[in-house]
């Protein structure tokens, strides 16, 4: 099959193969929850630390988009998989009715498990672009639980489980990723979770266990695409905990379930194999590492959105003595995430909006911060025994990291310059769909977001590819046909600004609206048909 076979295979298909996935995950999950080996007191630390998480990540950022305009893609997908059941992004459709009839579909090179997620939330609360802010917020307190009870399962120990929570709910970064609609906090969140069944089927050594942790981890490879390491950060948790099961039949069978099961995720894979992610060359290579390393090195120890306090707990857990596996797979499963990243063109943490990767990482180190917390507890209270409590010093410890945590609040709060351009085409755009005409259609570079608003929209280029085609719909859309004169109208590329200016040289046109951020401007025009001379008689 060549490429673009595959392509309109899983336009067509994948849906239910992710269906069939995400049911998997639920019914697996619900059942082995029950047999978890945690104690209550840790699992009410755990769901006390998960509210904090969502709270702060839900009331201390400002709710907005950092990374234009992929979280409006994604939101997009969700909707298509939603109303048609069908793995695309629209680039030519209308929402009336309540529902998304896309005429121009285009497979996506990112995979699918996020916007699945959204579409899941779609069908039970209705689109609306504050869902997947409110949905990454829950992501924000569950991933804080799970680190909780995978650093329990790992160390037994409620003071390492309840700081490891700590930690992780106050990096600065993960609350404020946590409330936009990036895919990263989902891929972290099911990353963590499949580490969590792996290391609870190595202690257990159940087959219902074991069907939780194939689950997991096939759903996860959906949602990134550097999620496919979650297989061998699994692997390594057997292996380190449990080796003998490679001498058993059930895991080599459960291998290959989880291979029939991640099959759409690898004919994804293949299917966008030859996309350069915006590379003008190689998008991996040895080459970007040296630019990289430095960066993503030094960000876990002086850099103003990362606590150094946090930084250094976790190399003190790493040399700690003792728990030698437990250590090496936490290593092990920090290193998977953060170093292929090193050799992504796009990888440094200082590129863009891509300090977002970081978040990959964050839990092993979080856990790895906890058990080095609780090495500076246990050595504060050997110091002057019977003086401290291990309440009272662990306390302390927690109430230090807080207080780090409050040096990086403007930071949390702040909106950042970053894109401001596309942000205030976004703010402006929403704003004026909501008084758009009924029946009306918007001709713009980033169809994706108006249909999340429930406004009829396409791509601008058909203006200039298919003029007579637009002629034909001024009949269809009584409220008008505007032209959204948006981010790409304004920025350097010619062949993006060519397809604005085309636009209104093509079609008689009127301004309804503008406004300016610094020297940007947006607007909206209406176009009118255009004024085709008569025929002459024939003598």
């Amino acid at each position: 099959m060549t490429d673009i076979e595959i392509r309109r295979l899983l336009m067509q298909w994948q849906f239910w193969a992710l269906e069939l996935q995400f049911a998997g995950v639920v019914v697996t999950t619900l059942y082995e929850a029950r047999h978890l080996r945690v104690k209550r007191s840790t699992l009410s630390a755990a769901i006390i630390l998960g509210v904090v998480g969502w709270l702060l990540s839900s009331t201390v950022p400002p709710r907005t988009s950092r990374i234009y305009y992929d979280e409006q893609i994604y939101q997009d997908v969700g909707r298509n998989l939603s109303d048609l059941h069908r793995a695309q992004m629209c680039n030519n459709g209308i929402v009336e009715y309540g529902r998304l009839q896309c005429w121009q579909g285009e497979y996506n090179k990112e995979p699918y498990g996020y916007p699945y997620l959204l579409s899941v939330v779609y069908r039970v609360a209705g689109v609306s672009d504050t869902a997947a802010y409110r949905f990454n917020n829950a992501v924000a307190g569950l991933a804080v639980l799970c680190t909780v009870i995978l650093a329990d399962l790992l160390f037994q120990d409620i003071w390492i489980a309840g700081l490891s929570g700590l930690v992780l709910a106050l990096y600065p970064m993960q609350i404020m990723w946590s409330n936009t609609a990036a895919a990263e906090p989902s891929a972290a969140l099911f990353a963590a979770a499949s580490a969590l069944a792996a290391v609870h089927f190595a202690r257990v050594r159940t087959t219902s266990a074991l069907a939780w942790t194939v689950a997991l981890s096939a759903f996860a490879m959906t949602v990134r695409p550097e999620c496919v390491l979650v297989v061998p950060v699994v692997g390594l948790a057997i292996l380190l905990f449990a080796p003998a099961e490679f001498r058993q039949r059930r895991l080599w069978l459960a291998g290959m379930a989880g291979l029939a099961i991640g099959s759409v995720t690898l004919l994804h894979m293949i299917a966008v194999r030859h996309d350069g992610w915006g590379a003008t060359g190689r998008s991996m290579a040895w080459q970007f590492a040296s630019a990289n390393l430095p960066t993503n090195f030094w960000f876990y120890f002086r850099d103003e959105r990362f606590p150094a306090l946090c930084g250094i707990a976790a190399v003190i857990g790493l040399v700690a003595n003792g728990r030698l596996r437990e250590r090496v797979f936490l290593l092990a499963y920090f290193l998977a995430f953060w170093t292929v990243f090193v050799f992504f063109y796009a990888g440094s943490y200082n590129y863009g909006a891509d300090v977002r990767y970081s978040l990959m990482s964050y839990v092993p180190l979080a856990v790895l911060g906890g058990v080095g917390l609780r090495r500076v507890g246990g050595h504060v209270s050997a110091r002057w025994p019977g003086r401290l409590s291990d309440r009272s010093v662990y306390a302390a410890i927690a109430a230090a990291v807080v207080v780090q945590f409050l040096w990086y609040l403007p930071l949390v709060r702040a909106t950042g310059e970053e894109a401001w351009g596309a942000r205030a085409d976004m703010v402006y755009a929403r704003a004026f769909a909501r008084r758009l005409p009924r029946n009306s259609l918007v001709l713009t570079h980033n169809p994706t977001m108006f249909h999340i608003w429930d406004v009829n929209a396409a791509q601008l280029s058909m203006v200039r590819t298919d003029p007579d085609h637009i002629e034909q719909l001024f009949a269809r859309y009584a409220g008008g046909i505007y032209l959204h004169w948006n981010f790409w109208c304004n920025v350097g590329d010619r062949v993006q600004v060519a397809f604005c200016r085309s636009a209104l040289d093509i079609f008689p046109h009127e301004l309804v609206e503008s406004s300016r951020e610094r020297d940007y401007e947006y607007a909206f025009y209406r176009l009118r048909p255009r004024e085709i001379p008569a025929t002459p008689n024939s003598p």
